[in-house]
C-alpha cells in the first residue's frame, strides 16, 4: 500500500503536471477534429465527440502504447459513410461492434506484428486515396452548396459539384472557409508547438458569427454524456455487415500500430502491438452501446500529445476529460460552428494525410511497387476501400512471390564458358563421360519456381544427372514435385540422378517425403560435387563392364 501512495506521489510530483498540458491540448485539437470527422462519416457531431471521450479513454487505459491518442481519425471517414450510406447509423454501429471483437481476437491471437507484412505501397495508395475522397467530399461544404442527395462515391460527388455550381456559391461560405485556411496556413509559422486546428476553428467561428443567417452551421449539440443502449442485431446482419467490419478492424489496426510506431520514434520508447490491439479490441466493443462511431490511434494527436511533453498514458485520458468539459459546459455554442470551417479543417487534413511526398517517392521505386501504389490507390477512389485493401495486399504478395522466386539453374558447362576455373576443373574431369550432366541450382525451390526448375534441366538417354543444391536453401511440396517429376524422366530414360551439397534442413525434408529413397536411397547423395562424379563414373564404367 505505502509503495502505491509512494508512486502516485512520485507521479504527482514529476510528471502530472506535463500529461496535464498535453492532455488539454491535445483534447482542444480533437474538438474540431472530433466533431469534423464525424460529420464526414455520415454521423452526427456528437457521436465523434463521444468517440473521443470514451474510446479515447478506455483505449489508452487498455492499449500497448503510452502515447497513442485514438477516437475518429481521417482514414476511418470513407469507410464509415459508406456503411451509413448502404445500412444506416444502427448498421455502422453493429459493424463497429463486431470489428472491435476482431480487433480483440487479434491482439489475444498475438497478430500485432503481423499488420508489418502489409506492403508500404498499399499503406501510400490507400492513404493518398483515402485524402482525395476526403478533400473531394468537403468542396460543397466548403462553397456553401447543397445537395438534395448525399453522393455515394467520388465519381458521384464530382458530378454533383459540377451540377451544383452554377446554381450559385455561397461567398459567405466561402469567405469564411477561406479564412479558416489561411490561419490554418499562417499559424504554423507563427506558433510551431501549439498545433493550428483550434486556431483556425475560433477564427472560422468569430468570422462566422457575422454572417450566421447566410451560412450552415452544424447545429444543436446535446450537452452531457451519452445514455447506453443495446444493440439489436441477428445472424443476417452479422453475415451482412462481417466484410466492413473486417475491413474497420484491419484498417484501425494497421493506423493505430503505424501512429504508435511512430510514436516510438518519437520517445525512444516501445509499444507492444498485440496489447494495443487489445486496447483497440475493448474501446470499440464498448463505444457502439453510447452510439458512438470507431476509433483508432490518431497519428496528429498522438504527435501532439509527444510535443507537448506528455509522459504517460494519463496524458490521453486527460485528453478525453478535456472534451467531456467542453462538450458539457460549451455545447450551447457549438451551433454556431460552420460547416464550412470544418470543411476547411479537414481539407487540411486531407492535404496532410496524403503523404504527397511519399507518392512521388513510390514512382521511382520498381515497376512492381508502383503498379502496386497505383492499382490500391485508383481502387481506393474509383472503386471500394475493401477491395483496395485485399486486391493491393493480393498483387504485392504475388510480385513478391514473383522476384523472389527467380531460381537460377546452371550448367556446368555453362559456367565453364564464363570463365568460372573451378567449373573448367570439373569439367575436365567429366570430358570423357558425355553422359553425365551437372547442373548447380540456386535460390528458394518452392511452388514460385517450380516450373522454371524442370523447364531448364535437359535431359537425355541413359544420363546421370548431378544436382548441385549448396544454395537451395528453401523447398515445399510444390518444389519436391518438380523433383520427382524430373526423376521419373531421369529414370524412365534409364538414368540415374545424384543429389550433391544438400543442406540439412532441406535433406531432412526429402528423406521424410521419401525422395531419397525414390532416387535410390544414400548412395545418391554426395557431400561434394567430387564424390558425386565420381559416383557418376563408377556407375557408367559398370555399366559398361555388363
Amino acid at each position: 500500500m505505502q509503495t502505491i501512495v509512494s508512486k502516485i506521489q512520485t507521479y504527482f510530483r514529476t510528471s502530472f503536471q506535463k500529461d496535464l498540458i498535453a492532455g488539454i491540448v491535445v483534447g482542444l485539437v480533437a474538438l474540431p477534429l472530433s466533431i469534423a470527422l464525424a460529420i464526414a462519416s455520415g454521423a452526427s457531431a456528437e457521436q465523434g465527440l463521444y468517440t473521443a471521450i470514451i474510446g479515447g479513454a478506455l483505449i489508452a487505459l487498455f492499449g500497448g502504447s503510452e502515447f497513442q491518442v485514438s477516437g475518429p481519425t481521417a482514414a476511418f471517414v470513407v469507410l464509415l459513410l459508406g456503411i451509413v450510406n448502404q445500412y444506416g447509423m444502427q448498421g455502422l454501429l453493429i459493424a463497429g461492434f463486431m470489428a472491435g471483437i476482431i480487433l480483440l481476437l487479434m491482439g489475444i491471437a498475438k497478430l500485432g506484428t503481423v499488420i508489418k507484412f502489409i506492403p508500404y505501397p498499399v499503406i501510400i495508395g490507400l492513404t493518398a486515396g483515402i485524402a482525395v475522397l476526403i478533400f473531394a467530399g468537403q468542396i460543397a461544404n466548403f462553397l456553401g452548396l447543397q445537395f438534395a442527395q448525399r453522393p455515394h462515391d467520388f465519381i458521384e460527388t464530382l458530378k454533383l459539384i459540377s451540377e451544383n455550381i452554377p446554381k450559385g456559391i455561397n461567398p459567405y461560405a466561402v469567405l469564411i472557409g477561406g479564412i479558416t485556411l489561411l490561419v490554418y496556413f499562417i499559424w504554423p509559422k507563427i506558433n510551431k508547438k501549439f498545433p493550428p486546428a483550434p486556431i483556425a476553428l475560433f477564427a472560422g467561428i468569430i468570422a462566422g458569427i457575422f454572417f450566421q443567417n447566410q451560412i450552415q452551421t452544424i447545429g444543436n449539440l446535446p450537452s452531457g454524456l451519452p445514455q447506453f443502449h443495446i444493440l439489436a442485431f441477428d445472424f443476417q446482419t452479422i453475415e451482412l455487415l462481417l466484410p466492413a467490419a473486417f475491413t474497420i478492424a484491419i484498417l484501425g489496426a494497421i493506423e493505430s500500430l503505424l501512429s504508435a510506431v511512430v510514436a516510438d520514434g518519437m520517445t525512444g520508447k516501445k509499444h507492444d502491438s498485440n496489447q494495443e490491439l487489445i486496447g483497440l479490441g475493448i474501446g470499440n466493443i464498448t463505444l457502439p452501446f453510447f452510439g458512438a462511431i470507431p476509433a483508432t490511434g490518431a497519428f496528429a494527436r498522438t504527435a501532439t500529445n509527444i510535443k507537448n511533453g506528455a509522459q504517460t498514458r494519463n496524458a490521453a485520458i486527460i485528453h478525453s476529460i478535456t472534451v467531456l468539459a467542453i462538450l458539457f459546459f460549451f455545447a450551447p455554442y457549438a451551433k454556431i460552428i460552420p460547416l464550412t470551417v470544418l470543411a476547411a479543417i479537414l481539407m487540411m487534413v486531407a492535404y496532410n494525410m496524403s503523404e504527397i511526398h511519399h507518392f512521388r517517392k513510390l514512382l521511382n521505386a520498381p515497376r512492381s511497387d508502383v503498379l502496386v501504389l497505383f492499382l490500391t490507390f485508383g481502387l481506393t477512389v474509383f472503386v471500394d476501400l475493401t477491395m483496395a485493401v485485399g486486391i493491393g495486399v493480393v498483387l504485392a504478395a504475388i510480385l513478391f512471390i514473383r522476384r523472389i522466386s527467380e531460381i537460377s539453374v546452371v550448367t556446368l558447362e555453362d559456367s565453364s564458358k564464363k570463365g568460372n576455373k573451378r567449373a573448367q576443373q570439373l569439367q575436365e574431369q567429366i570430358k570423357e563421360y558425355p553422359q553425365i550432366s551437372l547442373y548447380e541450382i540456386s535460390g528458394p525451390m518452392f511452388f514460385g519456381a517450380a516450373s522454371m526448375l524442370q523447364d531448364n534441366i535437359q535431359h537425355k538417354k541413359g544420363e546421370i544427372l548431378i544436382l548441385r543444391l549448396k544454395h537451395a536453401l528453401v523447398i515445399d511440396a510444390t518444389g519436391i514435385h518438380a523433383l520427382e517429376l524430373i526423376i521419373d524422366k531421369i529414370h524412365k530414360n534409364n538414368g540415374k540422378i545424384i543429389l550433391s551439397t544438400i543442406q540439412p534442413r532441406v535433406r531432412k525434408i526429402l528423406e521424410k517425403h521419401g525422395l531419397i529413397k525414390h532416387i535410390g536411397g544414400a548412395d545418391y547423395i554426395s557431400k561434394d560435387t567430387e564424390e558425386a562424379i565420381n559416383k557418376a563414373k563408377k556407375i557408367i564404367d559398370s555399366e559398361k563392364t555388363k
